[in-house]
């Protein structure tokens, strides 16, 4: 039986409304050798490369009111990469603070000092961006204006990243810890130093000074590190080939003061000696050698200084030692610039080249056009079976069981309306390839494409699980009960919804033949995006061509109603793969999305028959999609980045001791990332203009108290308040810190506004509480 017209308008409206709501702006070498220094076995048990990585907080003198910023400085190893921080890639680095004592944000994240290089990458089917040689995170911080002692500053935190090579990816932290000293930090200009190992001294004197240059000694400054070896030792020079039994000298500079690099790289004096042990060709330094570089004064700037790392290997004639680090410190370091300059990349830099260019060398280059075609069109067939799709060509199995018995032109016409909808994305994937640069799975990289198809494929899902019966002329949904055949609109739509769920899925040969095409004229481009498009319409173009093979399908029954279903649980399966593409911050606000599509869909399903009143189904469907919009809105609203955040100080008891001692207003939210109800008032009550200006006109210090992974103290202090709930807002008046206004529950911003309001103009008290007996004034009892 045929579903009216009407039916059918208002459920696509229903699905329209929560797209629309949906679409509004959402935010791992060969080793040494064997003979001459014994580093086989060293070698065999070589651990994973890790990255050089700095912390700094500068400038060191600062005071209350001024800005500081934190930085971690980065040289990534030769021929690895770490990836960026964006968050739609699950390996992105992470930046995790722990603690933070007298700083509040100024930046909400932290912020890389160049862009990273976006580069396909085939295992993950989509554009990644990465970083190679260095990068420097910072993240501006505002010393608090209670801030008497600049040396009670303290930020804690843990840097979760990845560092990757052509064979594995090693997954690494490094915890980080940063305070102010509140005076000048230097060092002796020249210093010399030898190396020991368990107290043993190395063969080798080390000089390191920063001394004027004799050509122009008022601009120009000059960095020496002289090593002196002892007889029959030497080391290996700065562009040593690894692979020739012996490591190079590597110099890395983490700060400099006062000085900007004027020379490309280290130079050595003299140059390095070229030795021939059989295959092995090696370049290596005795007695003496001096590296240095270059630098010329920044304008205005009174002092200068440098820190690094000098990492040498020494070997005689029976055998290597290990490699050793030594770090240095020369001048004054107080106001230090973040940098991470290393030798081994300098060397291989090139003068015009991209610092972050990562070269990929390629074995297909003598492969012929036909071979790229038919590696495209192999890969578009197999895209039928990969995981992304599976669920939709479900979909085609039930209609191609429908189809026997139609005619022979209908049948053509079925089949070649799908490849046409399958042709039609990846021509319009080319166009993106050749005129966005945006390569094959860049689509899933958009937030506002990733909740589409959410969307899309849950109502499906919700079809084929007879909640509803899709509303699109002739797509089949409940046609497994034989109440609706496939379309040529259905079968179109089938074609690109396929091919669209297929963009995140990178079949076997699809890698090379996509980065190869793109780096072709785009002639040659949409040629192989479209053979690539019939590969994936090629079974059903036979079909069209010999549609006796359905025939070999089993004939409808029952077992099409139990397929269906299955199917249904299958793309529900499919909505979480996609939803894992996104922030987790929007995960709460697509499945309230998700939550409000159901209810529309289940009443247009469920509340009305098709005997039914006219009056009653309008009812219906003007409601389900009133609630559903209504439902997506409010999904959309959470999803919103606020722009009024306050300036949130992480919570702790000694934090607020301090300053209801030092009589300041203090705001606590107790909240948790799972609590519904307090990110509703954080969202209208919290972080408003109309709060944050309040905040900052009377200098109130807003304190987070993060109760998500539970915290003991924050349990103690829930006690205290006598909750055993959240969320929960304290307010602690300034003239009156025995005596907190609590708000409990959910709010309105006027009721905040009103408890504010009366915290700032509590009349102060004769008494002035000491800060020890503040401490144990309206306080957990210690365990």
């Amino acid at each position: 039986m045929k579903t009216p017209r009407l039916t059918t308008i208002v459920s696509s409206l229903t699905i329209l409304a929560a797209l629309v709501c949906s679409t509004l702006d959402l935010a791992a070498q060969k080793n040494s050798l064997p003979d001459l220094f014994g580093q086989k076995e060293a070698a065999a048990t070589k651990p994973a490369k890790k990255a050089e990585i700095s912390v700094s907080l500068l400038p060191q003198d600062a005071k209350a009111g001024d800005t500081v910023t934190l930085s971690l400085a980065m040289i990534i190893p030769e021929g690895s990469y770490t990836y960026s921080t964006n968050p739609t890639f699950g390996g992105a680095t992470k930046f995790v603070i722990e603690e933070s004592k007298g700083l509040t944000p100024v930046d909400q994240h932290f912020n890389a000092d160049h862009p990273p290089k976006t580069v396909f990458e085939p295992l993950f089917g989509k554009e990644i961006d990465k970083y190679t040689k260095h990068v420097i995170w910072s993240r501006r911080f505002k010393v608090n204006a209670d801030v008497k002692n600049p040396a009670d500053v303290l930020i804690k935190g843990q840097m979760l990243y990845q560092v990757c090579d052509a064979k594995n990816c090693v997954p690494s932290q490094y915890a980080f810890t940063a305070t102010l000293s509140g005076k000048q930090e230097s060092a002796p200009l020249s210093f010399k130093t030898t190396p020991e190992r368990r107290s043993v001294p190395d063969p080798v004197e080390l000089t390191f000074d920063l001394a004027p240059a004799k050509t122009d000694p008022e601009k120009m400054v000059t960095l020496s590190i002289t090593m002196t070896l002892d007889k029959e030792f030497h080391t290996f020079a700065l562009d040593q080939d690894k692979k020739n039994a012996g490591l190079p000298t590597h110099i890395e500079l983490f700060k400099l003061e006062g000085l900007k690099p004027v020379s490309k790289r280290f130079t050595s004096s003299p140059s390095p000696k070229v030795e021939t042990h059989d295959e092995y060709t090696q370049r290596t330094h005795y007695d003496k050698v001096v590296w240095s570089r270059e630098f010329e004064r920044i304008p205005g700037a009174s002092e200068i200084g440098v820190e690094g790392k000098l990492t040498y290997q020494i070997c005689n004639k029976g055998s290597c030692r290990r490699p050793w680090p030594v770090e240095f410190k020369l001048g004054n370091l107080t106001n230090a610039t973040p940098v991470a300059l290393s030798s081994i990349a300098e060397l291989k830099a090139t003068d015009d080249a991209d610092d972050d260019e990562i070269i990929i060398a390629s074995d297909d280059t003598n492969q012929t056009l036909s071979s790229y075609l038919f590696f495209a069109f192999l890969g578009g067939l197999i895209l039928n079976v990969m995981p992304c799709v599976l669920p939709v060509v479900a979909i085609k199995v039930m209609s191609f069981v429908q189809q026997a018995g139609e005619s022979r032109m209908r049948i053509f016409l079925l089949n070649i309306f799908y490849s046409f909808g399958v042709l039609t994305v990846f021509l319009s994937l080319a166009s993106l390839a050749v005129f966005a640069g945006l390569g094959w799975g860049g689509l899933f990289q958009s937030t506002k494409f990733n909740i589409v198809m959410a969307c899309i494929v849950y109502a499906m899902g919700l079809s084929m699980l007879g909640v509803f019966e899709i509303p699109v002329p002739g797509m089949v949904g409940s046609a497994a009960g034989g109440q609706q055949k496939e379309g040529l609109t259905g079968a179109f739509l089938t074609g690109i919804l396929a091919t669209l769920l297929a963009t995140p899925c990178s079949g076997p040969f699809l890698g090379p033949v996509l980065a190869w095409s793109v780096q072709q004229t785009p002639n040659i481009t949409y040629l192989v995006w479209l053979v690539m498009g019939l590969g994936m319409a090629s079974p059903y173009l036979v079909f069209s061509v010999f549609p006796k093979a359905i025939a070999f399908l089993p004939k409808p029954g029952m077992w099409m109603v139990r397929f269906k279903e299955f199917s249904g649980i299958v793309l529900m399966g499919a909505v979480i793969f996609i939803i894992s593409f996104l922030d987790e911050s929007l995960t709460i606000p697509v499945l309230i999305m998700l939550l409000g599509i159901t209810t529309g869909l289940w009443m247009i399903g469920s509340l009305y028959s098709h005997n039914s009143p006219f009056r009653q189904k309008t009812m219906v469907r003007v409601s389900a999609l009133a609630l559903t919009a209504g439902i997506c809105f409010f999904g959309y609203n959470m999803s919103q980045k606020s722009t009024n955040d306050l300036p949130w100080v992480p919570f702790s008891t000694q934090e607020l001791n301090q300053l209801r001692a030092d009589h300041r207003t203090v705001l606590i939210d107790f909240s948790a990332e799972w609590c519904l109800t307090c990110k509703t008032n954080e969202k209208f009550a919290l972080n408003t203009p109309e709060t944050l200006e309040m905040i900052k006109k009377h200098n109130v210090v807003p304190m987070y108290a993060d109760y998500t992974d539970y915290s003991p103290e924050i349990k103690e202090w829930l006690e205290t308040f006598k909750s055993v709930s959240i969320p929960l807002t304290v307010i602690f008046p300034a003239n009156n810190p025995k005596k907190p206004i609590i708000i409990r529950d959910l709010y309105t911003q006027d009721t905040l506004l009103e408890a504010l309001k009366q915290a700032v103009e509590e009349p102060p008290k004769p008494a002035k509480t000491s800060k020890k007996e503040m401490a144990s004034t309206v306080a957990p009892a210690s365990n």
